[in-house]
């Protein structure tokens, strides 16, 4: 499978980022012993940032991927 199939499957990657790094922080924060609603923005931020950083570079990668290349054999 060549990278240009795999960028252009469109899977959500953003939303897959997003989600981890959303529980990774709300992890972080019971280990710390914040308060619930300082937790909750947190990794709300953290979700929405790297949701949409991870959705750039994608789309970057989309349009530097060859534009014939799904049509070739391997």
């Amino acid at each position: 499978m060549h990278i240009s199939q795999i960028i252009l499957d469109r899977r959500p990657w953003g939303r897959a980022c997003g989600l981890l790094v959303s529980c990774v922080v709300m992890i972080i924060g019971i280990i710390r012993s914040t308060g619930p609603a300082e937790i909750v923005l947190r990794a709300f931020t953290a979700a929405i940032i790297s949701a949409i950083c991870v959705r750039g570079f994608v789309r970057l990668l989309q349009t530097m991927a060859e534009p014939g290349a799904e049509n070739r054999s391997e």
